[in-house]
């Protein structure tokens, strides 16, 4: 039984996020789906969400009759002549006709924030996605500048070894065996650095995964195909009827233009009717009986004359609500545009940079082998030699950058394009 039991809280563990997660690999989309179902921040939104249109959908109830019902019951003694009980009730209805326009428009306003909290909640999905690609290629980076420091070490280690079987041989100096071991350190140390930078992207990559911060994480190589850039032109319209803030910007506009109609509402008469039942009675058991009973009905009609300047400054704070809507929206309409060519030229420049980045890799590992061979035979300095590898180093480094800097920069434009 004590078996069964712990068995049983075994597997429930293994079930729970972030609870000694398994150490195959974790694809790219395997982590956008984690990310999508446990991220803490997404939960929060997605309460924050409900939570809006909770109170979009309340507004509902200004269309909707009011009733009432109350029962009461007592005793009196008037002028000492003994005490009387005496019971009463009332059920009182009453329902709003009309009013301006102020209930319409702003069920129509509540409709548009329920839309609207749902569009922040997309938002909120795609920023997650983004969130999650850019620590998932910035783990892969470091990961990657990792084992090129280490690949580093391992060569440093060569060449020092190589330079202290020349120094035997009195063809290296003593200054030569002390630059190779400077180098191994320096090597030593990016390794350090690598491993302390690897462990913080870990911790946040687990983070937004909503997992344990140190939970153990081993993702799975991508596939690099080539990164198609688009022109401004091509996905223009896209973007502008996409994005999430312009979509969120533009629904505000639509709210601000009914909350003048709304303030504008002031002016107005209302009508409104109201009916009413109520009886009173000596004893408990007549209060429902019909020949002490009344009952009413009517209609009223309200109209406010004057208020002060309560409902022209209503109106005149509106109008000035709906002009700043409308001026965030034309401005996020230029800074989106900008933002889209700053990100497609950025797009183009990495992806440039990844071919030449590329050819001078190849470059430098060719030059090294060459200048390893060359400082052999005594044709090359140990200078050189370190100087061609530091400069084979930074290639394969800045590939790395660049590679993982375009995948982060694409999928900033999806995100621009309100897609994940």
């Amino acid at each position: 039984m004590r078996l069964k039991t712990i068995g049983s809280l075994l597997i429930i563990g293994f079930c729970l996020p972030g609870f000694s997660q398994s150490s195959s690999p974790i694809t790219l989309d395997d982590c956008i789906q984690i990310g999508l179902e446990h991220n803490q921040s997404l939960k929060i939104n997605r309460f924050e969400t409900d939570r809006s249109v909770s109170q979009a959908k309340s507004n509902i109830g200004m269309v909707l009759p009011v009733v009432n019902f109350s029962l009461s019951g007592g005793s009196s003694d008037m002028f000492g002549l003994g005490w009387n009980d005496s019971y009463s009730n009332s059920l009182t209805l009453s329902q709003n006709i009309w009013d301006g326009g102020a209930w319409w428009n702003t069920l129509k306003s509540a409709k548009i924030a329920q839309d609207a909290a749902n569009i922040q909640y997309d938002s909120y999905e795609v920023n997650t996605v983004y969130s999650v690609k850019a620590a998932y290629y910035s783990y892969l980076s470091t990961q990657q500048l990792l084992d090129v420091y280490r690949e580093n070490q391992t060569t440093s280690e060569y060449q020092h070894q190589l330079t202290l079987e020349r120094f035997k041989l009195g063809a290296a100096s003593q200054n030569d065996t002390l630059r190779t071991r400077v180098n191994i350190e320096n090597s030593r140390l990016q390794i350090i650095n690598g491993e302390v930078d690897l462990k913080s992207k870990s911790r946040n990559l687990n983070i937004i995964l909503g997992r344990d911060a140190d939970a153990s994480l081993t993702l799975a190589e991508p596939t690099w195909e080539e990164v198609q850039v688009p022109t401004v032109d091509q996905i223009l319209d896209e973007v502008l009827s996409s994005n999430h803030s312009l979509k969120l910007l533009d629904q505000n506009k639509e709210i601000m233009a009914y909350n003048v109609k709304i303030a504008r509402a002031g002016y107005m008469p209302s009508l409104a009717f109201s009916a009413s039942y109520r009886n009173s009675a000596a004893a408990m058991g007549d209060i429902f009986g019909e020949t002490t009973s009344t009952k009413s009905a009517g209609l009223s009609l309200s109209w406010n004359l004057f208020n002060g300047t309560r409902t022209s400054r209503g109106v005149e704070q509106g109008k000035i609500n709906a002009k700043m809507a409308e001026e965030n929206y034309d401005l996020s309409v230029r800074k989106l545009r900008k933002e889209l060519a700053q990100t497609l030229e950025q797009m183009d420049a990495l992806k440039e940079s990844v071919k030449i980045s590329q050819l001078i890799l190849t470059a430098s590992e060719q030059d090294l082998l060459l200048a390893q061979e060359q400082y052999k035979i005594g044709s090359l300095s140990i200078l050189d030699v370190l100087r061609i590898t530091a400069s084979y180093e930074d290639a394969k480094s800045n590939l790395i950058r660049t590679q993982h800097n375009l995948k982060v920069a694409e999928a900033g434009l999806l995100q621009l394009m309100g897609k994940r």
